[in-house]
């Protein structure tokens, strides 16, 4: 849970540095004061933006633009949340938004590392004073936020994003593929576990004083989709001399979709097979092998084969049965990491 929650506060972190990236930016610099004594804003930044209106951050660092990092981190940690949402959650509400072909949202720049350094015009974090301090050779940097403008620009992105939930809803209900139904309840709980981040921002920005509407309630997204995985079932047939762990680590991503394991005539076949062979690499102290692990997908209900999922690696060590061993443990990571990264990649494209 703590790393979970180390990514959402790097999330917001990115946020602001989004904002922030025009107003640290050349040509226009803040004028620097210089003396040994401290301003008062640096104890007291509320003097100067009330809490009512602003939310701000003072930093300091070794360079004025460490310290305005650390300003920005600051109001970071205002926004921290207690709403989680896995890496895997953002990849998918990215790909989505991609998918839209429409310009990119406030929210997606935002969680998109990419837009760090190229997204200028969102300025709503401003850099007001900057103090280089001769007694202890730091700089100091004060930071606000205006609650107001920052807020409309989370209620304007919920709200859209709610739109998207009501399309993608409606898509799910009419559409007579269970895949394609699938599909849709899926961008839907990934857009709404974004949602539920940023509607808990919007909440410490306005102090708990304005809310936006939801449109559906993840708990009728999620009956839905219960109810839903239970019609949509995998068939796994292995190839000659595989291992039986191999299609108990395909079962375990299977399980972590939700879908339900039969013997034949599935939804989905996965026909997979692991190639072992040994290799002589001329050292008396180590055994090598050579192996291929291959997963062809068949979606039988759209009636079309799914790219051909390849690894090929060499596992060396100093015993057969630990060489064997590290192929099986490389072999699961590539299962529940990339494999299960790309067949969710072509679910939520359907």
């Amino acid at each position: 849970m703590r790393s979970i929650q180390k990514i959402v506060l790097f999330i917001i972190i990115l946020q602001l540095l989004c904002m922030v990236s025009c107003a640290s930016a050349p040509p226009v610099k803040k004028n620097v004061s210089t003396s040994a004594d401290f301003p008062e804003w640096i104890n007291n930044p509320n003097s100067l933006y009330p809490d009512s209106r602003f939310i701000v951050g003072v930093g300091s660092g070794d360079t004025r633009q460490a310290a305005e990092k650390d300003a920005v981190g600051n109001i970071a940690k205002v926004f921290q949340s207690a709403i989680t949402v896995d890496q895997t959650v953002i990849e998918n509400y990215l790909e989505v938004e991609e998918n839209n072909q429409s310009s990119a949202s406030f929210s997606s720049q935002m969680l998109n590392r990419t837009s760090v350094a190229s997204q200028q015009e969102l300025k709503n974090i401003k850099i007001d004073k900057v103090h280089f301090s001769s007694k202890d050779g730091l700089y100091y940097v004060l930071a606000y936020l205006n609650r107001a403008e920052t807020a409309l620009l989370y209620e304007q992105d919920i709200k859209n994003n709610d739109g998207k939930i009501v399309e993608y809803y409606n898509n799910y209900k009419t559409s007579a593929n269970k895949l394609n139904k699938y599909g849709n309840l899926a961008k839907c709980k990934t857009i709404t576990a974004i949602n539920d981040v940023l509607r808990n921002q919007y909440q410490v920005l306005t102090k708990g004083q304005a809310e936006v509407p939801v449109s559906i309630p993840i708990s009728d997204i999620d009956q839905k989709m219960a109810e839903l995985l239970n019609t949509i079932t995998v068939a796994l047939y292995p190839g000659k001399e595989t291992p039986a762990e191999v299609g108990d680590y395909l079962k375990e991503v299977i399980g972590k979709i939700g879908f339900k394991m039969v013997n034949s005539q599935g939804d989905f076949s996965m026909n997979y097979s692991l190639d072992i062979e040994p290799t002589d690499i001329n050292r008396d102290n180590l055994v090598a092998y050579n192996w291929k692990l291959t997963i062809e997908v068949r979606d039988n209900v759209n009636n079309q084969s799914l790219k051909s999922f390849n690894h090929n690696k060499r596992s060396t060590a100093v015993s057969e049965g630990e060489a064997k061993s590290r192929i099986m443990r490389t072999v699961r990571e590539q299962l529940n990491n990339q494999f299960y990264k790309e067949f969710k990649k072509y679910l939520n494209s359907i």
